[in-house]
């Protein structure tokens, strides 16, 4: 997966962007999603559009807009990025705010006009930038329902007439509504709308040419189960943005910051059950804009080696099965609860030849069907086979396993398992005292 962070003028010194950079660069960032809307933000599309009113009302020229304004704008950045290698393989067009309102419908057509000419300029900037992906917000200011399809298809397919390089994509992205001021599902949040929505795009375009952004957040406003989502969209997911909120305001949070009664507000099991069953290894987008901005600048660098571990974090739980794959055989380390779920999930697909615990009343003992051996017994493995740590101290363990000249290590973790197995651990010791599998912690 590619692990990255959201542009935000809370993370990025526009006028010296090399110091932001050389930061997320050392701590181990993959890279930046551009994000247009820093550099041409809604609310210049709407003052653009009162100053073409203003003049028009006095007789004057129109002002129009300019995208070499905003590419000397942007300029420097990019040089920064070129200069440190780490240029952008993705990029966000202008979002218009979904609380937007224009009071009459040629206000709404020229917003969508304005918008759909800044969003070819944008697109071909971001293929000059060297990204591959684009994410795109549909058209909704002023279009009535029932007509969200053809208007975007006709918006859509006009942007990728513009592409110029074979391999761009133009993501689709789940969009929130507004009803009387309340927040509702939009555009292309219904996973299967969407998935049509695609399809039909590319049979349209005669290549894969569109692809789909999951906004976990959106999701998280719209009450919506993301597992579900997923699994609606399926493939078609190139990106995902994690970030959190209340479920009732648009915020911007580090995942697992949005907290009450010490649990996430947000329905981070459905979204990692259903980005790992369909094995999804694309983008991971990281978008904490309000988390950054209300610690001083002088803390915010100190945030960054936490977005790298969150990153890390959601990577690993994503991918726990086709890591799986990787090994033609597998081995577990740890004789607990942990161990004990991984059979209950995994067992019989993926079934290791032992398992292992540094216990040594364990040893010889037989757990969940499997034999309990020395952990010395790893250096006996056939190739091609993997150390899978079934222990909360991964940490240490992985240090004893690179000890013993183990480097073929994968983690797993039962907090999102595939179901839930409620019932603990309870076995009765070789020494005859009973267990609970948490005298030492979760193992």
């Amino acid at each position: 997966m590619k692990k990255i962070c959201a542009m935000t003028s809370s993370i990025f010194c526009f006028d010296k962007p090399a110091q932001s950079i050389r930061e997320l660069r050392t701590v181990g960032i993959d890279g930046i999603m551009f994000d247009f809307s820093v550099f041409c933000s809604a609310q210049s599309l709407l003052n653009l559009k009162e100053r073409i009113e203003k003049a028009e009302r006095a007789g004057e020229e129109k002002p129009k807009w300019k995208p070499e304004e905003t590419k000397i704008y942007y300029q420097k950045v990019t040089e920064a990025f070129a200069a440190s290698d780490f240029l952008p393989s993705i990029a966000r067009l202008p979002f218009t705010d979904v609380w937007t309102r224009l009071e009459t419908p040629e206000k709404c057509r020229e917003l969508n006009e304005l918008t759909l000419r800044i969003n070819e300029d944008c697109i071909i900037a971001a293929e000059t930038l060297g990204c591959t992906h684009v994410i795109v917000q549909p058209l909704f200011a002023g279009v009535e329902r029932g007509q969200e399809w053809e208007v975007n298809r006709k918006f859509y397919l006009t942007l990728a007439k513009v592409c110029r390089k074979a391999y761009t994509k133009l993501l689709l992205v789940n969009q929130c509504g507004n009803q009387n001021g309340h927040l509702v599902r939009g555009i292309c949040s219904e996973g299967a709308q969407a998935a049509s929505w695609i399809d039909d795009l590319n049979k349209e375009a005669g290549t894969e040419r569109f692809g789909f952004c999951l906004d976990t957040g959106t999701c998280n406003l719209c009450g919506q189960n993301m597992q579900s989502m997923a699994a609606a969209v399926g493939s078609r997911i190139q990106a995902v943005i994690l970030t959190e909120n209340d479920g009732q305001r648009q915020a911007k949070m580090l995942p697992f910051t949005n907290v009450y009664r010490r649990r996430s507000a947000m329905d981070w099991l459905g979204a990692v059950r259903g980005l790992r069953e369909l094995s999804y290894d694309g983008y991971l987008i990281l978008e904490t804009t309000d988390t950054t901005a209300a610690f001083s600048p002088l803390l915010q660098p100190y945030l960054y080696p936490l977005y790298k571990a969150v990153l890390d974090y959601f990577e690993m739980q994503i991918g726990i099965e086709r890591d799986l794959k990787k090994y033609e055989r597998v081995a577990l380390f740890g004789a607990g609860n942990m161990c004990r779920n991984y059979m209950k999930c995994y067992g019989k697909k993926y079934p290791p030849l032992f398992t292992c615990d540094n216990n040594p009343k364990l040893w010889g003992t037989e757990f969940e069907g499997l034999e309990v051996k020395d952990p010395k017994e790893l250096n006996n493995l056939p190739e091609n086979s993997g150390v899978i740590i079934c222990n909360i101290f991964y940490r240490e363990i992985e240090e004893q396993l690179r000890s013993m000249g183990i480097t073929d290590i994968g983690r797993f973790n039962d907090e999102y398992m595939p179901s839930f197995y409620f019932d603990r651990l309870k076995r009765e010791e070789p020494n005859g005292e009973e267990d609970s599998g948490n005298n030492k912690g979760k193992k």
